[in-house]
């Protein structure tokens, strides 16, 4: 009997120990990657600065007389989504010094922008302004998250992150049936709340991932991956407003 409360104890005793030293090598990690963590908040904050700056200030057409949809057919707007998908593919396949990928990156902040600011023509701004303490809320809560996952020893890897690229594709697949075939309620809402759990689930990936890879002090990478997530579920938040007008 004695011997079994031993036992008991010592393994006890050994998880708290387990536990202590995870949180200590956590520290550790988070105190030796500061500097990088701060290089990539840093980069966010400047490009969705630009995002937003330019979001503001984008001069959208008065096009109501010609067609319905003023997002349809605008060579602007068009151009904006032509140089978005072009500088997405040279940050992410091609190698080039950090003044020119920062540079690149700030053109596809901008092009962002233009499109953002197209999206939000019309809507009420209340609706603007909620979308983005929703999108600060999710950021924040799935950030910690990440951090809480490398606490428990519990580490995402290329099968999760494999995961949630089939999970993005399958959204895309839907999106372009959904957009080209089929206008289904059900459909939309579907890419609506798939879109919003989808990026959510990838800040968490992100961070986990930036606290356990070496990027070699490719900061902007790592940016360029908060970037896309935020911007994805600001625009879910603001698709979420619309899923009430959808036909039943």
């Amino acid at each position: 009997m004695n011997s079994t409360k031993s036992n008991l104890a010592n393994k006890n005793k050994n998880k708290r120990s387990i536990f202590k030293n995870d949180l200590s090598q956590l520290f550790k990690l988070i105190s030796e990657k500061r500097g990088f963590f701060a290089l990539i908040l840093a980069t966010l904050v400047a490009q969705l600065s630009i995002t937003y700056y330019v979001s503001e200030n984008v001069k959208i057409e008065d096009e109501k007389n010609e067609t319905k949809d003023a997002n349809k057919f605008n060579p602007k707007l068009i151009g904006a989504y032509i140089a978005v998908f072009v500088l997405i593919l040279i940050l992410a396949f091609i190698t080039m010094p950090p003044w020119l990928k920062f540079i690149l990156f700030s053109l596809f902040s901008g092009a962002f922008g233009i499109i953002l600011g197209y999206r939000e023509s019309g809507l009420d701004p209340n609706i603007v302004k909620s979308a983005l303490v929703g999108t600060g809320s999710i950021f924040v809560a799935m950030f910690a998250f990440g951090v809480a996952l490398i606490a428990s020893g519990i580490k995402l890897g290329l099968t999760f992150g494999l995961g949630l690229l089939f999970a993005l594709l399958f959204l895309t697949i839907l999106s372009i049936v959904q957009f080209f075939i089929a206008k289904s309620s059900l459909l939309k809402k579907i890419l609506v709340i798939g879109s919003l759990m989808l990026f959510s689930l990838y800040i968490m990936f992100d961070t986990n991932s930036i606290l356990q890879r070496n990027y070699n002090g490719d900061f902007i990478t790592a940016s360029l991956d908060y970037y896309l997530d935020i911007i994805n579920i600001f625009i879910s938040l603001l698709n979420v407003n619309e899923l009430g007008d959808l036909g039943d």
